[in-house]
């Protein structure tokens, strides 16, 4: 059994009291599989190195991964695709983003062998129709027009033209009203031979099953995918120079949202900046909140996120106020993220609430899996996931405060006034 495990290229270590089992085929595509005990549950996500990298036509990836559920050869309905998984109480669902797109389902292991039947049919005999591209091409464009809708989200897209400029991210996901128009059939098709190929395909599966009664299972379904990698930029794109930025829409709310440089994410101050951030905005014991909210008054809400990315690292911190309050929040903002003032409780509380909350998110199979595919496909390796709490909880206030002095430095800010 070892020499066998040995010829596969299968690696496996203990991880939360069971094994991950790791193996490539010949193809590219990497399968993580973990073993879990209880009521016959399995959960996988295929995650597809990409999102927007490489788009010819922006919102052509976000466009594909939903009309993969919309129906294939073997499958021709959305209801044929999604009746496996739910005649067993579970579903399978698509998304794409900036730097990946994903498939994910749960299902009772005894469905397991159909629902990646139905897997493996979408990726390799998609319909793509006229008349599902064509409402589902007028149902992005809604989408995107909704989001100029919502404060937040209108003062986000006009902060990815500047912050990103130049690279993948400038626009969301679901890309432009222009672009969207003008895409055809083919552009799709173009799209998934870039995309759907084993180099850039993780299989994370987690459940109630014997590894190796899986395995040939997703060897099958995922080993005749065309071999081949798409080619992904990576880079830091540096704030040159603090800019601020005003805009206007109905309302009577000002949104007022900056970026930051920060740390790349295969950095040891990538930790850091975890801590950071959720020291800076994340909750009520947070520095944005007690200050903007609590002693100034500003804000209806107020927080920071520090999304992972293959290039561009930002930190963003957000505030809403009224428009009275604007000029003066916005100041506030960028001395308190600039000078946190952050005390070795600050940094103690930000610690024990990353640690807990990735925890309690790691209660659900679909969520293991969701993490260590996510490790993987970004290039951290899914070991991170067993190592990513002790990454944290080595973080010092002394490190914290250096990486402020080191990346803090510009802005990139939008202020949405009424």
């Amino acid at each position: 059994m070892i020499l066998l495990f040995c010829l596969l290229f299968l690696t496996a270590i203990a991880y939360g009291g069971v094994q991950v089992i790791e193996k490539t085929l010949p193809n590219g595509v990497k399968l993580l599989v973990k073993e879990t005990s209880g009521k016959g549950i399995v959960s996988g996500v295929l995650f597809f190195r990409g999102g927007k990298h490489g788009e010819v036509r922006k919102g052509e990836t976000s466009l594909l991964f939903t009309l993969l559920l919309k129906g294939s050869e073997r499958f021709p309905s959305s209801y044929e695709i999604s009746l496996p998984f739910e005649r067993f109480g579970g579903y399978v669902y698509s998304s794409s983003g900036d730097d990946f797109s994903e498939i994910g389902f749960s299902t009772k292991v005894e469905g397991l062998r159909e629902a990646l039947e139905v897997l493996g049919d979408i990726l390799t005999s998609p319909l793509l129709r006229e008349e599902d591209i064509e409402r589902e091409r007028r149902n992005a464009i809604v989408a995107l027009r909704s989001k100029r809708e919502r404060g937040m989200e209108f003062a986000m897209e006009n902060l990815r033209k500047l912050t990103y400029r130049g690279t993948p991210y400038e626009t969301s996901a679901l890309g432009t009203e222009e672009d969207l128009s003008a895409l055809r059939r083919e552009d799709l098709i173009r799209r998934m031979g870039e995309v759907i190929r084993g180099g850039n395909l993780v299989v994370s599966v987690v459940g109630d099953f014997r590894a190796e009664e899986i395995l040939p299972l997703l060897e099958k379904t995922f080993g005749s995918l065309p071999k081949g990698k798409l080619e992904i930029g990576e880079g830091r794109f540096p704030l040159r120079e603090s800019r601020t930025v005003k805009v206007r829409r109905e309302g009577t709310q000002t949104t007022i949202l900056c970026a930051f440089d920060a740390p790349d994410r295969r950095s040891r101050d990538y930790f850091t900046f975890k801590v950071l951030n959720s020291a800076l905005g994340d909750g009520m014991t947070s520095k944005l909140f007690r200050v903007l909210r609590e002693k100034k008054g500003y804000a209806y809400a107020t927080y920071s996120f520090y999304p992972t990315r293959f290039m561009a690292p930002r930190l963003f911190a957000y505030v809403g106020t009224s428009p009275d309050k604007g000029d003066s929040a916005l100041k506030d903002l960028l001395k308190l993220v600039r000078n946190p003032e952050l005390d070795e409780k600050d940094v103690e509380i930000a610690r024990r609430k990353i640690i807990g909350d990735f925890l309690l998110d790691h209660q659900t199979r679909l969520k293991q899996a969701w993490y260590l595919g996510f490790y993987e496909v970004m290039g951290l390796g899914w070991r991170m996931d067993s190592e990513y709490p002790e990454r944290i909880k080595d973080v010092t206030l002394e490190e914290v405060r250096r990486a402020v002095d080191r990346y803090i430095k510009k802005h990139h800010c939008v202020v949405v006034h009424p």
